[in-house]
């Protein structure tokens, strides 16, 4: 079986298009919330603190979706996408009956699992099946049709908000993925890779293949860990400061109206948007540690820029940049899918980007929270997260270059110990899973 496709057949077209809208449904998702939140409260009764909590609760969700995108290593690519596309599908609509702030958070924070198993297995599918060429170009593609999605939910929403159903419309709307599911059902494909590997791949049970997991921490990998969980950590750690906080900056500390918060936003996002076509073949072209350093640091730079200036133009003008520099996301959603080898890329991926990588968001949030007491305001303590951001951004160079590379291509030039070029020590998996157990 030859498992490097030349070019962008007919159905390769097909799968990308399919993953492509699923990545804007997700989008679509995590930003309505924030439409939705103040509706909610109102009908359900429950104050700012309380609805912060449940936002909490259901970003939980992100991290528990480390179990779907690991169970892709065991049942295939193909299965699982479909499972996770489902599922979100049926939660977000099932949201739009939630009857309280509990079931609502309970809808959502499985809408919210799902969503990003799908974003964690599609770019797999993606980077498993595509040409090495075309790897960043159409992952770095997907991410800008799911950042259009952002500004999609704001556009609907005053027309939305207007209807009978009100906050609901916005989750019914999810339906919309109901015939193009139904349309590709049948139509997806398992990806060459997965099929060959796990022609030879021995049965055992789910307990021991998740205890397999640990694989991932062998000598050989300490390289692809490391810096992969460190990418995934630095990319929640900077986006999150600029995305939760810069509202809050603005109106509290800066003195700006609601209407400009808004405008701002869409100028940011729609200006931003060419940037994100083009970092895909800049990956491709360039190379990837290069185009991920220059992206990290100029974010945190115009992170810095963003909360520490007085001037609405100069705040305006950073804040783009900040927004056109979280291309991150697909830089290191491309990193990861490819520095693992096909039997682990699931799990190696769920292990660095939802069960540690996810930490960094929680990790700024507490971060701007603590800090911002000390030193007096919410700018001065995410100007700090900009300077750490900025002093830790040279970690991607710990990263092989992958661009243009065939996968195995990429896991044979791994295959030895970093910096001794010996063949480390392998053991046949009966004695690993001794070890496991």
């Amino acid at each position: 079986m030859q498992l490097e496709a030349e070019y962008l057949t007919p159905y390769l077209r097909r799968l990308t298009f399919f993953v492509i809208v699923c990545s804007f449904f997700e989008a679509y998702n995590t930003a309505i919330i924030n439409l939705a939140l103040p509706y909610i409260g109102q009908e359900f009764h429950v104050d700012a603190g309380t609805l912060g909590f449940a936002v909490g609760l259901i970003n939980i969700g992100t991290i528990v979706a480390f179990i779907p995108v690991r169970l892709a290593d065991r049942y295939g690519r193909r299965p699982m996408l479909l499972a996770v596309v489902s599922a979100f599908t049926f939660f977000t609509m099932g949201t739009a009956l939630a009857t309280g702030i509990v079931s609502f958070v309970v809808l959502q924070f499985f809408a919210r699992l799902f969503l990003v198993s799908e974003v964690g297995i599609g770019p797999i599918m993606l980077a498993e099946e595509l040409p090495a060429r075309y790897r960043g170009r159409v992952i770095m593609l997907a991410l800008a049709v799911a950042m259009l999605a952002s500004l999609f939910g704001p556009l609907v929403f005053p027309w939305v908000v207007t209807t009978r159903l009100s906050w609901r419309m916005l989750y019914l709307a999810a339906g919309a993925m109901v015939p193009v599911l139904t349309f590709y059902w049948g139509r997806i494909q398992e990806t060459r890779r997965w099929s060959e590997q796990s022609r030879n791949r021995e049965k055992i049970s789910l307990a021991r293949d998740f205890r397999a997991t640990l694989g991932v921490f062998q000598r050989r990998y300490w390289r692809e860990l490391v810096a992969g969980t460190s990418i995934w950590f630095l990319t929640n750690f900077w986006t999150t400061a600029v995305i939760f906080f810069f509202g809050y900056y603005v109106l509290r500390e800066r003195g700006w109206t609601p209407a400009m918060v808004r405008n701002t936003i869409s100028f940011a996002y729609l200006v931003s948007f060419p940037f994100y076509l083009s970092t895909g073949p800049l990956l491709d072209f360039a190379g990837r540690r290069p185009t991920a350093f220059l992206c990290f640091a100029l974010g945190s730079l115009s992170l810095i820029v963003c909360f520490y200036a007085k001037t609405h133009a100069i705040i305006v003008a950073a804040y783009t940049v900040a927004i056109a520099m979280n291309v991150v996301w697909g830089i290191s959603l491309t990193i990861t899918t490819e520095i693992f080898p096909t039997p682990m890329r699931a799990s190696a991926n769920a292990l660095v980007n939802n069960l540690i990588g996810r930490t960094g968001m929680v990790a700024a949030s507490g971060f701007v929270g603590l800090f911002s007491r000390s030193l007096g305001t919410v700018s001065d303590a995410v100007v700090v997260v900009g300077v750490i951001s900025l002093v830790a951004s040279p970690v991607v160079f710990l990263l092989p270059e992958t661009k243009q590379q065939v996968l195995e291509d990429i896991e044979r030039s791994e295959a030895l110990v970093p910096g001794t070029g010996v063949q480390p020590l392998t053991m046949v998996p009966e004695t690993q899973e001794k070890l496991l157990m």
